[in-house]
């Protein structure tokens, strides 16, 4: 069997295994329960993100019935169209046998599977900066239109899906201006032309965040500036801290190469200043740069899931940068040690969902909305809900599997909830449901006699082998009258 086909055969397998896997947990993980609540609202923004992502979650969950399997599905859709245009664009660096081990490779990156399971921006961008980058090489190769064009429009659907996607072009950028001959092209058309189709299509963002007081910003500093060392050392530990997250990420795929470098025949090593060197040096390490530097320069946390898209290119980088003699044989032995640690990875995985009595692992969330609803219903006579005031986890999880219309009030911020409408609010009133008491007392102290004082249920979560664990979750109601036949 051809190669190529192998490799088609191996990422139609590795996505039905890594769907299938994150079957084995409860619940849908909090991010894509998140990215389903945005994606009902069709905004053109979020409190946290643009638009994309939960726009292509809402509708595909609707596809399938709301079936919560289906954003798993979703998840390695995304992964599988990124290792294809891994492949596709190292075909355009290095022959066809160091191509697929280029993809196979990235099956060593844990972004590429143990983290690709949570559906969310960052598991989009697995797909968005591979293909960016090949449109790119293939326009400035070239000088298509066609590639100039299609560059431009992953460059506005990159940035619709998360900020960070400007590191890519902005490095794309920078690589223009390092030499002589790809200065050329900032007299090009095309390349402007490009430009014109990324901003088109993000204006209307732009638009909804100038009308909404550019509230993501709001997010971004609160995520960077929450639980910040006071120590003069954050300067350097967290931009340190991070890099160290990325080797360790991208740590199977580095060794495993190690190994096939040392066993195999070598060929010359490329120049690090010729023009395909400086394009992946440049795409491959300035956007984690960026981050670094500006940890360093604010003493600012780096989460580490943001390296997510920017690890794209190691695969490549190491069949281009150390390269060896392969044949078709040989490379299909090496691909099949890299499959074995996309296994190996799913053993630990769905090892996890069976042993974990973590409420976010195994949440029967269905359930737990019934068993919920029904002391609002006790409350009010049976009145109509409308509103669930809670954190992310709750709100998202009513909003999902209540069965009629629940609009989330997350945090009980009107800030955080794009879709708030405050004299609905105020007439209807609230469910408020609090991971804790302290939580609970948050909002009591905010909201006053307006809100009940918090009464609490108990809820028991089991792994697969029988072990529970049992917490309390405390519930109130904001601005609602008791039923005269409530107990």
């Amino acid at each position: 069997m051809e190669i190529k086909r192998k490799l088609t055969l191996f990422l139609l397998l590795n996505l039905l295994l890594w769907s299938a896997v994150p079957l084995l947990r409860l619940s849908l993980p909090m991010d894509t329960q998140e990215a389903i609540v945005w994606g009902k609202y069709s905004l053109l923004g979020t409190t946290k993100h643009p638009p994309f992502s939960g726009i292509i979650a809402y509708y595909f969950y609707l596809l399938f019935g709301k079936a919560d399997g289906s954003m798993y599905l979703l998840s390695q859709i995304f992964v599988a169209i990124g290792l294809v245009y891994v492949y596709k664009l190292a075909s355009l660096f290095v022959d066809k046998n160091k191509a697929v081990l280029a993809s196979m490779l990235q099956l060593g990156v844990i972004y590429y599977n143990f983290s690709s399971v949570e559906y969310n921006v960052n598991v989009i961008s697995l797909s968005l900066w591979p293909m960016s980058a090949y449109y790119f090489w293939q326009a400035y190769q070239q000088n298509k239109l066609k590639d100039w064009v299609l560059f431009g429009l992953l460059c506005g659907i990159n940035l619709l899906n998360k900020y960070t996607g400007v590191l890519l072009p902005a490095a794309m950028g920078v690589f223009l201006l390092s030499s002589k001959k790809s200065r050329k092209q900032l007299l090009n058309y095309k390349a402007y032309l490009a430009v014109v189709c990324a901003v088109l299509l993000f204006v209307p963002h732009i638009w909804w965040l100038a009308e909404h007081n550019f509230e993501t910003l709001d997010y971004f500093l609160m995520r960077n500036t929450n639980k910040v060392m006071s120590s003069e050392w954050r300067h350097l530990w967290y931009p340190l801290k991070f890099a160290g997250s990325q080797m360790l990420f991208v740590l199977a795929a580095v060794l495993s190469y190690a190994v096939f470098y040392k066993i195999s025949e070598k060929e010359e090593r490329p120049s690090l200043k010729d023009e395909k060197s400086r394009f992946l040096l440049i795409c491959g390490f300035m956007p984690m740069l960026v981050f670094m530097t500006i940890s360093l320069i604010a003493g600012t946390p780096l989460k580490s899931m943001w390296g997510f898209p920017c690890q794209f290119l190691v695969g490549l980088m190491l069949v281009y940068f150390w390269p060896v003699k392969l044949n078709e044989a040989k490379a299909g032995r090496y691909s099949l040690i890299m499959a074995g640690w996309s296994l190996l990875f799913a053993f630990a995985y769905g090892a996890q969902c069976l042993l974990t009595t973590s409420e976010r692992f195994r949440s029967d969330c269905p359930t737990m909305v019934k068993m919920l609803e029904q002391k609002w219903t006790e409350r009010t006579g049976g009145q109509k809900l409308e509103y669930i005031g809670s954190d992310v986890w709750f709100a998202n999880m009513f909003t999902l599997y209540a069965d009629h219309d629940v609009k989330p009030m997350i945090w009980l911020n009107p800030n955080n909830n794009p879709w708030f409408d405050a004299a609905d609010f105020e007439e209807k009133g609230a469910f408020v449901v609090a991971a804790n008491y302290n939580e609970y007392m948050k909002y009591k102290n905010k909201f006053g006699d307006k809100l009940t004082f918090p009464q609490n249920i108990k809820v028991a979560y089991s792994n697969f082998f029988g072990k529970v664990k049992v917490r309390d979750i405390f519930y109130g109601f904001y601005n609602v009258k008791e039923a005269k036949n409530a107990e």
